[in-house]
C-alpha cells in the first residue's frame, strides 16, 4: 500500500510514537512518504499528494492539522485517517476535530461507541511497542529494586506518597517531569530524576529494574481537564507493552482491557489498593524466579502479538476491506 504519513507536530512523548509508526509501515514493506505537518501547508505537499496518489494517509494525535486540510484532503479523493492516542483524557478537544477524517484509531476502547456516532470507521486499535527500542540490556548502571517512570498525574503521586516507608527502603528511582509535587519529595528527592528521559534510556532501567509500577493515570484526572463527562479509561496504556517489550516484571493497576493483551498473574501482576500494592512489592522482590519467569512469558507475547507491525498490520487490514 502506498501511504502518506503525516507527522503529529508535537515533541516527547509523540515524536517517539511517530519514529515507529514511520519504522513499522517500512518492516510491513509498505511504500511511505513521511511528511512533516508544517509541510502541508506548503503547495510542495500537492505535488508530492498528485505525484504518489497514495492510497491512504495518517496523522498522529491531529490537533496540528488544520480541519480545514482534511476536508481539502479529502475533496481530492483521498482516504485519511487519525491515530488517537490520549483520550479518554482529551476527548473534549479529540473529538471536535476527528470526525472530519475517514478513519478514526484510538487508543481507548471505551469511547469507540462516542466516535461511531459520527464516523463509522472509528476503530480501537492500542500503540504497541517499538522492539528496535525496548529491547532487554544488562547495564548495572540502571539497575534498581522498583523503578517508576512517567508523569506525576495525580493518581501517581498519591501512591508514591503512600509508599513512602518502601521507597526509603529500597534502591528506588522516580523518573519524569513534576514529581517534585511529593508530599515526601525532600526526603526522597536523591531517589528522583525529574525530567524527560529517551525511550532508549528508559528501555534500559525497565529492563534493569526488578519492578516496574505502572501506575495509570486517573479518568477525571484535571491536570488537562478536557474530559468534563468523566468518560472511563479502561484501556492499558503503551507503558504495559513497552515495560514488557524490554523484558521488564511489572506491577500495574487493573484496568478492564488488560486481559485482552496479558494473563493476569502469569504475565503481568496486578494490584487492588495501596496494600495489596505493598504486599506484592514485598513478595516479588523476595522471589526472583518466580519475576522473571513471568517477565519472561510476557517479554515472548509481546514480541509475537504486541509490536507496532502488529497494530499497524491490523489498520492496513481494515483500511484495505473498506477501500
Amino acid at each position: 500500500m502506498k501511504i502518506i504519513y503525516i507527522s503529529s507536530g508535537f515533541p516527547w512523548p509523540h515524536n517517539n510514537i511517530d519514529y515507529s509508526i514511520i519504522n513499522g509501515f517500512l518492516k510491513l514493506g509498505q511504500e511511505i512518504i513521511a511528511v512533516d505537518v508544517k509541510e502541508v501547508y506548503n503547495k510542495e505537499f500537492y505535488n508530492v499528494l498528485n505525484q504518489f496518489h497514495p492510497d491512504f494517509i495518517l496523522t498522529l494525535h491531529g490537533l496540528n492539522l488544520d480541519i480545514n486540510k482534511v476536508i481539502e484532503i479529502k475533496n481530492m479523493g483521498y482516504k485519511i485517517g487519525v491515530w488517537l492516542v490520549d483520550d479518554p483524557y482529551e476527548i473534549d478537544n479529540s473529538i471536535k476535530y476527528a470526525i472530519n477524517y475517514d478513519y478514526i484509531f484510538n487508543t481507548e476502547r471505551s469511547v469507540i461507541d462516542l466516535y461511531k456516532k459520527y464516523v463509522i470507521n472509528s476503530y480501537y486499535l492500542p500503540l504497541g511497542s517499538n522492539e528496535d527500542v525496548f529491547n532487554k540490556t544488562h547495564d548495572s548502571r540502571y539497575y534498581s529494586d522498583i523503578c517508576i517512570i512517567g508523569s506525576a498525574f495525580q493518581s501517581r503521586l498519591d501512591i508514591i506518597d503512600e509508599l513512602y516507608d518502601i521507597i526509603v527502603q529500597y534502591n528506588v528511582k522516580i523518573i519524569g517531569q513534576w514529581w517534585e509535587k511529593l508530599k515526601c519529595y525532600d526526603m526522597i528527592k536523591n531517589k528522583v530524576l525529574s525530567q524527560i528521559i529517551t525511550d532508549e534510556e528508559a528501555a534500559r532501567y525497565y529492563s534493569n529494574s526488578k519492578i516496574n509500577l505502572n501506575i495509570h493515570r486517573s479518568f477525571d484526572d484535571r491536570t488537562f481537564d478536557l474530559n468534563k463527562s468523566n468518560l472511563k479509561a479502561i484501556s492499558p496504556n503503551n507503558r504495559t507493552f513497552d515495560i514488557s517489550a524490554a523484558g521488564g516484571f511489572q506491577i500495574v493497576d487493573y484496568r478492564e482491557d488488560l486481559e485482552r493483551f496479558y494473563k493476569i498473574g502469569e504475565e503481568v501482576v496486578v494490584y487492588d489498593g495501596i496494600d495489596d500494592l505493598i504486599n506484592k512489592i514485598q513478595y516479588y522482590l523476595k522471589h526472583d524466579d518466580e519475576r522473571t519467569k513471568i517477565a519472561e512469558k510476557a517479554y515472548q507475547r509481546t514480541l509475537k502479538e504486541h509490536l507496532f507491525t502488529n497494530r499497524l498490520g491490523k489498520m492496513l487490514e481494515i483500511v484495505s476491506k473498506k477501500s
